[in-house]
């Protein structure tokens, strides 16, 4: 074997160590203070259908290395870097100042190697309504026996089966409220973010207007 094979193979070797060490940081709940990983937003998978399950509030990361722009900063003017975009949402979601040293270095080699080919944004649809009046028609007459199997793919494990856990009860929450939470997130899509909540939001192309209603539906049931 020539040096020069020998050098490849290291370099490969080092890559995959670096990328596999950056997806346990990705599903580490415990690199922030809340108790959130980057999995419980995002999928790495191609396509969502074939994942866990689950529905999450971010769209799959899957080429995210090779997206044009990210958060919807089309022109880079505030993330002209992946690794800026993360640390936005590490900070935002959970709790602490940023990436550093080797979890930041081998996060993004970790999403590098979800990324062999161009991926383009997905088009965001974020269902936010006029003067946050989410006490609407489209939001009522549920179905909780739907909402059922979609609150425990989108809700459960932060509210699990309603209650608190890593983010307050659900239990007491009126079918506007559980509307505005899904779409509203903690208001950032607002321009202004809401002090001390930390939620993500869940646009159209997530949870359509029926199944928000389907899930507001079977959180009454929890009461």
């Amino acid at each position: 074997m020539s040096w020069v094979t020998t050098a490849m193979l290291s370099v490969l070797a080092a890559s995959y160590g670096e990328a596999d060490a950056g997806r346990k940081v990705f599903n580490d709940a415990g690199i922030g203070t809340r108790g959130v990983s980057c999995a419980h937003c995002h999928a790495t998978v191609e396509d969502e259908n074939a994942g866990d399950g689950l529905v999450r509030a971010g769209h799959t990361l899957f080429g995210v290395a090779k997206r044009g722009y990210w958060r919807g900063d089309t022109k880079r003017k505030s993330f002209a870097t992946l690794n800026e975009a993360v640390d936005e949402c590490v900070k935002l979601f959970m709790g602490t100042d940023g990436l550093e040293g080797a979890d930041k270095i081998t996060l993004a080699a970790y999403l590098k190697s979800l990324s062999p080919k161009k991926k383009a944004r997905p088009d965001l649809d974020t269902g936010l309504v006029p003067n946050n009046d989410y006490d609407r028609p489209e939001f009522r007459g549920g179905d909780a026996d739907r909402g059922r199997p979609l609150f425990f793919a989108a809700c459960h494990s932060c509210h699990p089966n309603g209650g608190a856990g890593i983010a307050p009860t659900l239990e007491k929450s009126s079918v506007a409220d559980i509307a505005k939470k899904v779409r509203e997130g903690n208001g950032l899509l607002r321009g202004s973010r809401q002090p001390g909540q930390w939620m993500p939001s869940f646009g159209r192309e997530r949870l359509t207007d029926q199944q928000v209603a389907d899930i507001a539906a079977f959180i009454q049931t929890r009461r």
